[in-house]
């Protein structure tokens, strides 16, 4: 059943501290007109059939004058619905708002921006985008083109080459300067930005064409025949030798990246790991494994220093898996391990940009699998399959299940004293981020939800029981702080749409950048829990300054400053009550974590975008 419509008229929501109130000029943003959809008359209402004909369901948006008339398309002309518009307050926030749906629903997620000035407030969520291989399809306003048709802002507004601006971080761009080249264009960047290695694509749409009556009509194209390009598959030879090497390692670990936030690769991994008897290691701020599969080493980096050889599917910087993290510049944080095989099934240089250095860090590959990362882990299993079906592998399959134990065994240690930890720490005052994931997980732990965000440094592995690929959307990609707030409500509407709720834990940092997103959130009632963990810091960088002050012989105790957010310290619950979102009060206590996050579910069951403001110590 394909949902309604966001509501976008008031409805009650139950808040237990409400700072709202309502004024006499207030006007509920009214439906659009119902009326039949007749053909197309303007250019930019073939773009809006042509979006209906892919599939999208909604266009976030900051308006502008550039697009004004897709604008008008989208809401008289398609009747704001399927697609319909979503009024975001910042261009960053739509295209991240777009870019955690896309995540959310596996399909391309559509923006539209203002022209030049609207795509340069956008650049750092496309260049998120990017860095994610998120399927995203930005739309935006440019020109005119004739001259004599540009007001005065045009002028300042528009470039002859607009798209110069990202460029060097999408899959395609255009800039179609006819109806005809807008179909095409448009249906060239969807396809592009949906096909292996996916990413953002931009289109720009000129002003004088979307406002131009057609002269004659133009026929959208049978999709039928405009499929997605198939995804690629690894070289046979490739194959059977990154088998041998499998075969023949002591201490094997496979990783995996987020593999398309696909559910379905996750038996794939389960089974190539059992049959293996491998360790397990998720890369970074990904999850496409149980995390309660008793080989899921995941959290534990010592399993990938000790590995002789690492099996790493969909990692997109296996540089920074596998090399020492250290934040000075002078240590030896390249080495690697020294005698350990490394067997790399990715998308490789496909869709890699000379202009970024993004995960280009250079590092030896004892074989190089180019394919798509489920297709070509597909292809692996299959000849595992066979090769331990013969009759002389029963020695392969007793030596895997000897090691499936000890890995077994040891990662249980392990989760004894990661669950011995968080008790040590239960009761701390501020209160300790992990006792803050632990409370949320006991109350979310029976609803159907998705996890959309979760907190980067400070996440206690073992804690929340993921299913595997498609229950977490992880991070931004780029490291763009200011991604989460709008990339968290378009995770959440493409839960809503999915029958799950949305949950999210922030930092207080990345909420401050973007919180006009809870606005559209609460405005077309998304619903949603969002627990903001605020250590009153941009703490990440704190270790940084006290270890340049140590490497200089300086007070390491000055670190604090330039990074604390004090003085005065942000009212964020009062900042998300502000904004129409259930809030619970700021919790201090450790004993009032949990009568707090209880409440905030009911709401967000009940429709609400609950907040849950929590102070907590830097971890």
């Amino acid at each position: 059943m394909t949902p309604a419509p966001l509501a976008t008229t008031p409805q009650p929501q139950s808040q237990s501290t409400s700072r709202r109130t309502e004024t006499a000029d207030e006007q509920p943003e009214r439906p659009a007109i119902e009326r039949p959809r007749g053909p197309a008359e303007y250019a930019s209402d073939l773009v809006v059939d042509l979006l209906r004909e892919l599939g999208t369901r909604y266009v976030p948006m900051n308006p502008g004058s550039s697009f004004r008339g897709l604008h008008d398309s989208l809401v008289n002309h398609g009747g704001n619905t399927d697609p319909q518009l979503l009024l975001c307050l910042h261009e960053e926030i739509a295209v991240a708002l777009a870019h955690g749906y896309a995540k959310g629903s596996g399909q391309v997620g559509v923006a539209a921006v203002h022209d030049l000035v609207g795509l340069m407030h956008a650049s750092m969520a496309v260049y998120d985008a990017f860095c994610d291989q998120a399927p995203v399809l930005v739309l935006g306003g440019s020109g005119p083109a004739d001259p004599a048709a540009r007001r005065p802002v045009d002028w300042i507004h528009s470039a002859t080459t607009q798209a110069e601006l990202v460029r060097d971080f999408v899959t395609w761009d255009a800039e179609p300067m006819t109806a005809q080249a807008f179909v095409t264009d448009v249906l060239t960047a969807h396809r592009r930005a949906a096909s292996t290695p996916r990413g953002p694509a931009y289109v720009s749409l000129d002003a004088g064409v979307q406002e131009a009556r057609l002269k004659v009509p133009v026929e959208l194209p049978d999709l039928t025949r405009h499929a997605l390009a198939p995804p690629p598959a690894a070289d046979a030879a490739s194959l059977e030798r990154a088998l041998d090497l499998l075969l023949a390692a002591q201490r094997p670990v496979i990783a995996a990246g987020a593999l398309g936030w696909d559910p379905s690769a996750t038996p794939v991994l389960v089974e190539l790991v059992e049959l293996l008897g491998a360790a397990y290691h998720d890369d970074r701020n990904v999850v496409s494994f149980p995390s309660t599969h008793p080989q899921n080493a995941t959290g534990q980096p010592t399993w990938l220093a000790e590995a002789d050889l690492v099996l790493a599917i969909g990692v997109q910087d296996l540089p920074g898996l596998l090399r020492r993290r250290d934040r000075s510049r002078t240590s030896a944080a390249g080495a690697t391990a020294s005698g350990r095989r490394v067997i790399d099934l990715s998308t490789g240089h496909l869709g890699a940009r000379s202009w970024s250095n993004a995960f280009g860090a250079p590092i030896g590959r004892d074989v190089q699998l180019i394919a798509d990362p489920i297709t070509g882990a597909r292809q692996l299993l299959e000849l595992l399959r066979a090769r331990m079906s013969r009759p002389d592998a029963a020695a392969l399959a007793t030596r895997a299940a000897a090691r499936a134990a000890a890995v077994a065994e040891r990662i249980r240690t392990q989760r004894e004293l990661a669950a011995a930890d968080l008790r040590e720490h239960w009761d701390e005052r501020p209160i300790s981020p992990a006792r803050m994931v632990a409370e949320l997980w006991s109350v979310v732990r029976d609803v159907p939800h998705l996890l959309c965000l979760r907190n980067t440094r400070s996440w206690p592995e073992g804690v929340w029981e993921l299913p595997g690929a498609g229950s977490y959307l992880g991070h931004s990609g780029g490291g763009g702080v200011g991604y989460g707030p709008g990339a968290f409500v378009g995770g959440a509407l493409a839960a809503r749409d999915r029958g799950l709720l949305g949950v999210g834990v922030i930092g207080d940092g990345d909420l401050l950048m973007a919180a006009g997103a809870l606005w559209t959130a609460v405005h077309y009632r998304i619903p949603g829990l969002l627990v903001v963990n605020d250590n009153g810091s941009f703490y990440n960088d704190e270790p940084h300054q006290a270890a340049m002050a140590a490497e200089r012989g300086r007070p390491e105790v000055n670190s604090w400053i330039g990074m604390r957010i004090a003085d005065p310290v942000v009212d964020l619950d009062g900042l998300a009550a502000s904004y129409g979102c259930w809030t619970a009060g700021t919790v201090t206590e450790p004993g009032d974590l949990a009568e707090a996050l209880a409440k905030a579910l009911a709401a967000a069951q009940g429709g609400a975008l609950a907040v849950v403001h929590v102070r907590t110590s830097p971890a």
